[in-house]
């Protein structure tokens, strides 16, 4: 079994976009205005479960918003619990922002 990471690729477009792990799973977000962005929904695959595979989305979807300098509004409920788990991710977390 290899220990490398799955492959996360981003697919913006003009509303969002999503990260996916080929057919796997899938992070998905929409733009919500000048460097906000909402991301809404976190799938697995059944028969992937348990590997891992949300958590290297989210890491990615983190590290996506650090570099383009967004604000992340989750609402998401896995979403949101991995920031309540990850205090050093506060960074990018909107504090403010409306839940849609």
């Amino acid at each position: 079994m290899s220990s490398d990471p799955p492959k996360v690729t981003h697919v913006p477009s003009a509303s969002g976009g999503e990260f996916v792990i080929g057919r796997e799973a899938i992070l998905t977000y929409r733009n919500a205005g000048e460097g906000h962005i909402i991301v809404n929904h976190t799938r697995v695959a059944r028969k992937s479960e348990g590997q891992g595979l949300a958590g290297h989305l989210y890491r990615a979807m983190v590290d996506f918003a650090r570099k383009e300098n967004l604000q992340v509004t989750p609402t998401c409920s896995y979403v949101v619990h991995k920031f309540e788990r990850n205090p050093a991710d506060q960074d990018v977390l909107r504090r403010s922002a409306e839940r849609s």
